[in-house]
């Protein structure tokens, strides 16, 4: 069995992914989360496709510390989640991350207005 087949193959497409309306008064997190300029760029690289952080570190050249910062980060805002796990040329075992939607609106109403 190679590398490939263990690695699980994306199964969901962009347009089956799930659109989101955030309230601005619920937005703070988000919006903190995505003012920065790196994890905006983890989210182009997993965009593209599903990788781990250590795939990710490679393509932005950032530490994985980094990387694994804002995948954190991005999680808590329900963002970027792990939709599998790939495992290493030495067997490791690595989460596999994905965008957990395809977009985000913000409501500038409050509720009741």
């Amino acid at each position: 069995m190679t590398l490939e087949q263990l690695s699980p193959s994306a199964t969901e497409s962009d347009a089956d992914r799930d659109r989101r309306t955030v309230s601005i008064g619920e937005s703070d997190g988000l919006l903190e989360v995505l003012a920065s300029t790196t994890a905006r760029e983890v989210i182009a690289v997993v965009r593209e496709s599903p990788s781990t952080p250590s795939e990710i570190a490679d393509e932005l050249d950032v530490s994985l510390q980094a990387v694994t910062y804002h995948l954190r980060r991005l999680q808590r805002v329900d963002l970027i989640a792990p939709v599998g796990v790939r495992y290493s040329t030495k067997g490791r075992e690595m989460n596999l991350y994905d965008l957990s939607t395809e977009s985000v609106t913000i409501d500038l109403t409050e509720p009741g207005m």
